[in-house]
This record gives C-alpha cells, structure tokens and sequence, in this order.
C-alpha cells in the first residue's frame, strides 16, 4: 500500500505540476544537427568576434546566419519581456536542424525559460506585431504570428520551454516528441561529458543519411549508411580557444580500442601533394581487422593479400576531378613482406587474368593491371570503379588505383617528390599532429567544394575552402565512447594553378596533335595518331585506351567529331593523303567511307554543313594544282570536279558564313587568293597577295565583325587583309622567318601574333597601322604560335618540350610552362578546364584552375 500511494502521488506530480524536461527532450527525432548553446546570445556574440580564420569562414556561413537571423526575430518580438531577455543572454538554448531542403536551413529553437510564461498575454500585449492566429495541436496553443518586414514565426511554450521556428512542422515535432517517454537525444550518454562551453554542436549520422542519401550520386549513397552503422553521435564543443569533440561509436569503429594506431608518416611519403581525402585506419590482427571491418569474404583476399599486409590500411581521394570521384581514388595496404607480396600478387595475376597493355614496367616500378577485383573485394565491394585494378609496390605500400594512368601520376609526384611530406603546409601540421588515433582522417579543405560537388551535387560553402588542412585522429576511450583530437593548418600558398590529370604512353612517339573531341553524344575523347600511323582514341576523363586501328597514311587534317547521321550519333571525320574517313565512335569506318580521292592531295580536307542539317560536304586539294568537292555520301560537287589553280595549295580551304552566303577562300603557296561561293563562282577575281615568299600561316576570318576580312601571312614577314570585295592591305609585321597566326583578341578584335625568336609581339590593323598590343620575351625560343579559345595566345618549345599559355594582356596564364612539344587544346570537362597536348610518344592531359 505505501508503494502504490507513492506511485501515485508520483504520477499526480507529474500530470499537475509545471513540466521542465530539459531542451533536449523536445529535439525531433529527425534533427540531424544541434547547436546547443549556453546563451544563445553568448554564442552569437562569440561566433561573430572569433579571430580564429579556421573557425570564422565556418561560422559565417549560410547555416549560422540563419540560425542568428531567426533568433533576431523572436528577439525583437519578445524584447519588452524582461525574464525572456535574460533567458536569451544566460539560458540554455538548443537550435535543431533537419538539413532536409524544405527546412531551407531554419531550425527548430527550443529555449529554457527561468519560470512560468504566458505567451498568449505577452502577444496580446505587444505593439510591434501585425497580427497573430492561435491554433491547438496535442493540447498545445502553437500562435502563428506576423511582424514588420513580412516576417513571421511560430512559436508555442511547453512547461518552462519556449519553442520557435520558421516552420510550423518543426514547433509540431517538437511537442510531439515532448509527449514521447523516449529520445532518442536525451537518451545519449555522453553528451553530457563535454566541456562546458558557449557553444556545442552534435550531429547525429542517421539523421543525417536520411536526408542525403536521395542527394548523393548513385555511385556514393551507401556512404551516409556506412558512416551511420559506425558512429551514432557526435559532440564538439567550443569556448573561442580549445576545441573537444567526443563521438558515440558503433561497429567497426567501436571495436578499435584492442586496435593499434594507425602506422605514422611513412604514407605521407608516398601520397601525392595533391590528396584530398585520407582515411587511415590501424589494423592490429590483420584478419580479425577485415572480418570487422566488411561483410563480404573473398577466399582470393585471404589467399592473396593476407600473407603479406601489414599493419595499416588508408583509403585516400586526390584532386575531385572525375564524375563521382571515379578515377580520383586509391586504395593503400602497408606491406610487411615485400618479396612475398611481389609473389602472391604475381601468382593473383596468374589465377584470374592481366590486363594487356597495363601490366609491364613504369620508370623502375613494376606495375600489374588485374582482370578481377575480387583480392580486394572486402575492402571495396563491388566498387565498379575498381573492376580491374591496377597496382605497384610503392615505399613500402600496395598502391591501387582504378586505371594505370591515376597510378602514372602518383608515380611521377612520388619520384620527383610532390608528395604530402614534402608540402610546407602539411610538415606544419604534421608538428601538431598527435598520431596516436586508431583510424586518422585528413582533409585538405581546399578541395572541399569540389568534393561536395561530386559527392551530393552541391558546393556547399566556398569559404570553408581557406580553412587549409585539418586532420582528425579517433581516441577509443572506454567502451563505445571516443576522443577525437582535431588539428588544422591554414593553407599559406593556393591550391596549385596547373597539376597532371593523366598520361597515357603510346608505343611510337606522336603524328601531329592530339585533339580534345566532343562528339554529338556529349562524350569526351582525345584521337591521336602515332608515327606508324596508327589512330588512338583516349577517354578524356583518365586517358584510357578506348581502340586503336591502323591507317595507310599520315593524316592531313584535323581531326573532327560531327553528327553524321543528324540523331545524335557521335562520328570523326579527317583526311590522309589518299582518302577522307569517317568513323563511328568504336572506330569502324561509316558505310560508304572512307572515300578514295582522285588524286594525291596536297592538303587536309575540310568538311562543312552548308544548312547545318548535317548533310556534310568536304573539299580538298590535289596534285596537279587542282580543287575537289564531294557532297553527303562523296557525289562529285557540281563547279568542284577538278577545279583548276595556279599553283599547289598546302593549307586547308577556308569555309565561312556572311549575310547568309557562303565563302570559301583557296590560298595557293605562292600567294594567290581565290574566294569561290557554293557553286564553285568566284565571289571576285583571283588575287595575287605577293611573290616570292611563301605562304604556310593558315587562314583565318574575322567572321563576326561588320566588315569580315581573311588574313594571312608569308615567310617574309609580310601581312595581308582582304575584304569580301576583294580590297587588299599589306602590313608588314615581323622578319623574315618568322611566324605569324591569327585570332580573336582584346575583346573581339581580330589580332596578329609575329613570333620571332624568343620575341612574341601581339597586335591589330584597327584604324592605325600596326597597332601593338604587348610584346613579350621567351627564356628559350619557340617554334609555334596559335590562339587558344578565350582570347589567349599559345606557343611551343618542340626543343625543350614545353608549352605556353599567355592571356590577352601577355601575362604567362599561372602554372605554364607545361611539358608538351605540340600544339595543344583546351577544353571544359565536368567543369574542369584541362589541356590537352602531346609530349614524346603520349598525350598528357592538365587540370588549369
């Protein structure tokens, strides 16, 4: 009896005396982030004045401003309420976010109140609202009200806690999770283990996954699940100098305490300068390790890699540049015994199968492509990215990228030491790093918003870019409770301007240029041709080998992607000395190509879609001094069949559009300029430009201008302009010898370039003759000129094999000179801007920021 009348006088208590449950008993469910502050005007005044440049791009940024401007407003609704005032200067106060989109990063405000609060009477009361509509909800006032400048809240009180938000469905989870014996918040066991602060933030993964799961690229939405399963929260808190952050583990991560720390710096010294993600993890009895860490068992794995792994294991991400970090990833086991690992890989290659042309030696590495990836499958899964890995031994790591040209390229930074323990920034944050965590992760936050762009297709905030390095080391401290120690390091020098994307090594050195292609599929891919005239078409996005095939001849042309069949079906088309091809994108010629040529040509031919209905036609020169045009399907054009000239023609036919008629000017060696309509009709009498010098700098139209002129120049240094009635200007613009092109420059206006040497000198006829627009000095001399796309000017060293990019002021772009020893492209892929050149027998492929 007296325990039953205690029972219920303890429910009496609680059915009739004012409910406090404490902030964190209001907190949805669902919140993936809360901000928990000991004063909400406490925390805004320390976000705001924080001198720290590692916490102040963060605090600035679009979560907090909404966080601060939300409190304003009930600030500035409530101010005549003196309690309510101290309660925002002193109380606890817990700000939840869902993070889900239709929140539109406004949170749910949940604040502790030092006594009763009639709501309804303080609104009733107060001058500076429009107006107010009450509605009831579980027993529950929720007023809805509106204020000056359109703005509006909802806010409701449940015992001595004051509740408000933007959104009515957040105030409603609130008191709905009030009504509820359990949260999943409150319920947390170390929340309250962490410092007493201004400010805390705890994040809650699960949450989290639900909401970015749907966001993420398909290829990395099992990533917030993993990250889930393995963490259940996770604290920082922070009073404006020391910073703690204590995690609730789950897991894999909740068995590291028997672990050992992940093996220090050796990793550093084979990581590219350019990592931006490195996740290491310690792992103490290797197979005990694996069979924690995944699900999925791989006799292969066992067999192959058991017998030889070492003591940690790191997962690192270069420069995001691939569409969802495809060709971006590496994989790295330490290696214990390096003689056995040679053999046990070796003997992997010999079960299931190499790849040809991948496996063989790189530099004084020994490189090994595999046709299944199922040694690794414990690690990675069914990661497609890895079906047929690539690996080398590599300072005492297995390194294993996705693709022989991402392995390439750490090999090249490792040998020439552009790695992590070679970067001034990351050796400053190496003194402060403890090492002591059982898994490490660094983050180079420069890379940040491409990371996010590739991951969940949004760049979050550009200022958490400047924050520089930050690493984090995971403390096991007593059963499923963590210590994260965190570093950082702002970064003193920018993210480099210019780094190697890819390589690929052809077996004979180049022919001619590689060309950037974007066919009519919207795919991205480089053809080149080799000395034994061999055609490669590469993936733009990692230099991989699509196909090659062998042609008779050199090829005379560019190299083009069009639409041939007007459907979207991505083709090439260009010219040898005997035949024009056309191709489909696998390489195999179109039916009815290539077409045989009457005679030898002495030019690349040109293709042009008259009515842009691609029904293509192509134009070429011959020997015999003679001109020939074929339509569609390579019907002789009427007024082309054997169109005579003076003298040979070395460079291509000039097609161009003006006031709806078309021009197509025929430039002989010795400098006769003919200008032929459609039909094959000069538009006005042949002229003779000069005699002799010869003319070898192409062509070019200023098309776009009011009054189009055709430019072009000889070895003599000499310069013409002719208009479309056939009125001549001569400039002479360099010394014999030298090479001159042209292209838009400043602005629009049509420019020359003499190079001279090791002198460039840039200018235009305007309406003084030879305008200078900048002259400069090459430290070494440079054999060809050309305009790039975007008003800048290229050249090339084929002596010293190097390439330079100069803006339209002359300025060297930052970053050049590249290595490279031809004319170069470039071109715009997943938003990256990247050159393409060649360089000795491959083609190597740059990012430019």
């Amino acid at each position: 009896m007296v325990l039953a009348s205690l029972l219920i006088a303890a429910l009496l208590l609680f059915l009739f005396l004012p409910r406090n449950k404490g902030p964190f008993r209001a907190m949805p469910a669902q919140s993936a982030l809360v901000l928990d502050c000991n004063g909400l005007l406490r925390a805004k005044v320390l976000c705001e004045k924080t001198a720290d440049p590692n916490w102040r791009d963060v605090l600035h940024s679009a979560l907090f401003k909404s966080c601060f401007e939300d409190m304003d407003a009930a600030l500035q609704l409530l101010r005549q309420q003196g309690p309510l005032l101290r309660a925002f200067a002193q109380n606890k106060a817990l700000v939840a976010f869902t993070l889900h989109p239709s929140d539109s990063l406004h949170g749910l405000f949940a604040l502790e109140l030092g006594e009763d609060f009639d709501l309804e009477a303080s609104l009733n009361n107060n001058q500076g609202i429009l107006k107010f509509f009450p509605h009831q909800f579980h027993g529950n006032n929720i007023f809805t009200v509106h204020f000056s400048g359109a703005g509006q809240l909802e806010l409701a009180v449940s015992g001595r806690l004051l509740l408000f938000s933007r959104r009515a469905t957040l105030v409603e989870d609130a008191l709905s999770q009030l009504e509820d014996a359990h949260n999943w918040w409150a319920d947390r066991p170390f929340i309250g283990d962490l410092h007493n602060a201004p400010l805390k933030i705890h994040l809650r993964p699960a949450a989290l996954a639900e909401q970015w799961r749907n966001q993420m690229d398909p290829r990395w939405r099992e990533l917030p699940d993993l990250l889930a399963r393995n963490l259940k929260w996770l604290g920082l808190s922070w009073d404006g100098k020391t910073v703690q952050v204590l995690a609730e583990s789950n897991g894999f991560l909740g068995n590291l305490a028997s672990k050992k720390a992940a093996s220090g710096n050796r990793i550093f010294n084979v990581l590219p300068d350019n990592t931006a993600l490195l996740i290491q993890a310690g792992l103490g009895n290797t197979a005990d390790f694996f069979r924690q860490f995944s699900d999925v068992r791989s006799s292969d794995f066992e067999e192959f890699v058991l017998p030889w792994v070492g003591e940690d294991a790191a997962l690192a991400i270069t420069e995001p540049l691939s569409p969802a970090l495809v060709g971006d990833r590496l994989l790295l086991l330490s290696v214990r015994d390096s003689a056995k690992a040679v053999e046990q890989l070796r003997a992997f290659s010999k079960a299931r199968g190499v790849i040809p042309g991948v496996s063989g030696p790189y530099q004084m590495f020994e490189l090994m492509g595999f046709q299944n990836a199922s040694l690794l499958a414990p690690l990675l899964g069914a990661d497609a990215a890895f079906r047929n890995p690539v690996c080398a031994l590599v300072g005492g790591y297995a390194v294993f990228a996705p693709d022989r040209s991402a392995l390439e390229v750490l090999l090249d930074k490792y040998l020439v030491n552009q790695t992590l323990s070679a970067h001034l920034d990351f050796l400053q944050l190496q003194q402060k790093m403890s090492n002591n965590g059982r898994v490490s992760l660094l983050l180079n936050a420069g890379y940040l918003p491409a990371l996010l762009q590739h991951l969940i297709h949004a760049k979050g905030e550009a200022s958490w870019s400047q924050t520089g390095f930050i690493a984090a080391d995971w403390q096991p401290v007593s059963g499923r409770k963590a210590e994260i120690s965190l570093t950082s390091q702002a970064l003193s020098q920018p993210l480099p301007e210019t780094d190697i994307l890819w390589k690929s090594v052809l077996a004979r050195p180049i022919q001619g240029q590689p060309y950037l292609i974007t066919p009519a599929t919207d795919k991205n891919y480089v053809l080149v041709q080799d000395q034994g005239n061999n055609l490669h078409c590469l993936n733009a996005l990692n230099g991989t080998g699509l196909w090659s095939r062998p042609l008779p001849d050199r090829i005379l042309s560019e190299i083009r992607g069009i639409d041939f069949y007007g459907f979207g079906a991505g083709c090439y088309t260009f010219s040898t000395a005997a035949r024009i091809y056309m191709l489909d994108e696998n390489g195999r010629d179109i039916q009815g190509f290539p077409l045989k040529l009457p005679a030898k040509a002495s030019n690349g031919a040109i293709t042009v879609d008259f009515e842009k209905n691609s029904k293509f036609s192509y134009f070429v020169a011959c020997e015999k001094n003679k001109i020939y045009g074929f339509g569609h399907l390579g019907k002789p054009l009427e007024g082309w069949n054997g169109l005579e000239t003076s003298c040979a023609v070395k460079q291509p036919v000039l097609h161009f559009q003006h006031h709806g008629k078309d021009y197509l000017a025929v430039l002989t060696e010795d400098g006769l300029l003919s200008v032929y309509g459609r039909d094959g009709v000069l538009r006005f009498d042949p002229i003779q430009l000069d005699f002799g010098a010869k003319f070898v700098s192409l062509m070019q139209v200023d098309v776009d201008s009011k009054t189009p002129h055709i430019y072009c120049a000889n070895t003599a240094g000499k310069q013409f302009a002719c208009d479309l009635q056939g009125k001549v200007s001569v400039l002479q613009g360099g010394n014999p010898g030298s090479a001159t092109a042209f292209g838009p420059l400043k602005g629009g206006a049509y420019a020359w370039a003499v190079l001279d040497g090791k002198q460039l000198r840039v200018g235009d006829w305007g309406t003084r003759t030879n305008t200078v627009f900048f002259s400069c000095q090459f430290p070494e001399k440079q054999s060809q000129v050309f305009f790039v796309k975007n008003e800048q000017i290229g050249t090339v060293d084929t002596v010293g094999r190097r390439v330079w990019l100069l803006d339209s002021k002359g300025n060297t772009r930052a970053g050049f000179p590249l290595g490279g020893n031809t004319l170069f492209e470039l071109g715009r892929i997943h938003g990256v801007e990247m050159l393409v050149v060649g360089h000795v027998n491959g083609v190597w492929a740059y990012r430019l920021r």
